[in-house]
């Protein structure tokens, strides 16, 4: 009895893989080819090259918890002080108070100026260590510097290393409680681990599962009044499934 139950436990999880996976493949195929860079400003950069690492990692602590739009206000600001490039050198030539007036649009400006400072420390004595380290060992590394965070040092691997990791933000979370595959309350490092285990470890289609799925959460599986009538996921999705639910019971009362 316990072999028949389990072996239909395991049956239920592996379809449940199956129709996630399915659905994260139909967003990539539907938002990914047609990314506007200017959506998101750190894999702008990436893409666009002529700027040092660093200074990428610099654009995503100015995306956190802000706006597309005010992070690249920022970030504008900030390359008009110190140059395209934002080299570290000419970065650390910056007062901490000189640049928490210029990234002020960028929002949280004490904090991310620190955050920055703090990594040029880090840094200092090897910049190029970045793009050198093994990316588990730099995950640990960027993970104990005051003011970067697991989302922060995962977009770093993933977009300029290549390294298969999966960062998470407030549109992935709502989508993965959605899609019954967590909680969007649970730890990061908890949920990070989940959804690797459903996703091929291949950095490209994680890439671009993370940006479509983000588009995604912008676009139709918003916070409030989601377009689950738009979706083209809807038939796999189990939070659109208990709605017909409800409104069929509410019909026939």
């Amino acid at each position: 009895m316990n072999d028949i139950t389990s072996k239909k436990g395991n049956e239920s999880i592996t379809a449940r893989r199956e129709e996630f996976l399915k659905a994260v493949r139909t967003l990539i195929s539907v938002y990914y080819p047609n990314i506007r860079l200017d959506d998101f400003p750190s894999y702008k950069l990436v893409r666009n090259g002529g700027i040092h690492p660093i200074g990428i990692l610099v654009s995503i602590i100015l995306s956190q918890n802000t706006s597309d739009r005010n992070a690249s206000i920022a970030l504008r600001r900030l390359k008009e002080r110190v140059g395209e490039f934002l080299d570290p050198a000419k970065l650390r030539g910056v007062s901490v108070e000189e640049l928490e007036e210029i990234i002020r649009p960028s929002g949280m400006q004490r904090q991310k100026s620190r955050a920055i400072a703090n990594v040029l420390k880090e840094f200092r004595s090897d910049p190029d260590a970045l793009m050198r380290e093994d990316p588990e060992r730099l995950r640990e590394r960027l993970l104990g510097i005051g003011g970067i965070g697991p989302k922060t040092a995962d977009v770093f691997l993933l977009f300029v290393r290549g390294y298969p990791t999966f960062p998470m933000d407030t549109h992935i979370r709502r989508f993965l409680e959605r899609m019954g595959i967590g909680r969007r309350s649970e730890p990061y490092e908890r949920l990070r681990g989940r959804v690797l285990q459903l996703l091929p470890r291949d950095p490209e289609f994680l890439l671009a599962a993370h940006l479509a799925i983000i588009m995604h959460g912008r676009k139709v599986c918003r916070a409030r009044n989601p377009l689950c009538h738009e979706c083209m996921i809807n038939s796999m999705c189990p939070y659109h499934r208990s709605k017909l639910q409800e409104t069929s019971k509410g019909e026939t009362k």
